[in-house]
């Protein structure tokens, strides 16, 4: 798959490279999604908050051609109506060309993950409450497909970043109330654990820096593609607890 951030621009070389390759592609977009305010996620409103203004990121896949062409609508529609910062979403967009498209929703940047740091931070169950009713946002504008199979899924990544570590059960606790499935995955900013260097290399020429430099970005070592053996290992249900 390749989901790009806010944009199909890789799509259509990504596509034609797998299919020569004899790999089956499966196209999408790390989408950036209007964040609540005054109670609606509007791509138009261009009000500084602070709290995501530039979106809150959801994974969208298309499962089938009709997914396709609403990911092309959502992403053109997005640079035309809703940039600010980045080209936008909002939720009565994804409400409107949802079908044929698997949503997952969980990691650092989403909607949910932003509600369960909150509150882990404060262990104010309103915060938990609103990681809930967006999961079942979610699961009500991406429902089941004709065959049963789910189109939302709920997101567990194990990076080296302690908040993503923090909010991991709250994730599968939701996952267990709301009978929603997990999905386990892994970023991907470089092919191979030893590209690294090479791609902390590329960040610095693109922002200016130089790589002797402490107090600059410096992306993680394990954004790479991991093998089937590795993801076994990195995650393990039983290994999670659940808080009660």
């Amino acid at each position: 798959a390749v989901t790009d951030h806010g944009n199909l621009f890789g799509a259509a070389e990504f596509y034609n490279r797998a299919k020569d390759a004899g790999v089956k592609p499966i196209l999408g977009i790390e989408a950036y999604v209007a964040p609540d305010h005054n109670g609606r996620s509007d791509r138009r409103c261009k009000e500084y908050t602070g709290v995501s203004d530039g979106g809150f990121h959801l994974v969208l896949l298309a499962e089938t051609q009709a997914g396709w062409q609403h990911l092309l609508k959502l992403s053109s529609d997005a640079y035309i109506e809703g940039f600010y910062y980045k080209p936008r979403m909002d939720k009565d967009t994804l409400r409107q060309w949802s079908a044929g498209l698997i949503a997952i929703n969980g990691h650092l940047g989403s909607s949910i993950a932003h509600h369960l740091m909150q509150f882990v931070k404060t262990r104010d169950e309103k915060h938990y409450a609103a990681a809930k009713a967006e999961a079942i946002w979610h699961a009500e504008t991406f429902p089941p497909n004709e065959r049963g199979e789910p189109c939302f899924y709920l997101e567990l990544q194990r990076h080296q970043t302690q908040e993503q570590l923090d909010i991991n059960p709250h994730i599968v606790r939701l996952a267990d109330e709301l009978n929603l499935p997990l999905v386990c995955d892994n970023d991907a900013h470089f092919l191979l654990e030893e590209d690294w260097d090479t791609h902390d290399t590329l960040c610095c020429i693109s922002m200016g820096k130089i790589k002797s430099e402490e107090n600059r970005l410096y992306y993680p070592r394990d954004l790479f593609v991991r093998s089937p053996e590795q993801m076994w290992k990195q995650f393990h249900r039983d290994d999670i607890e659940i808080p009660r």
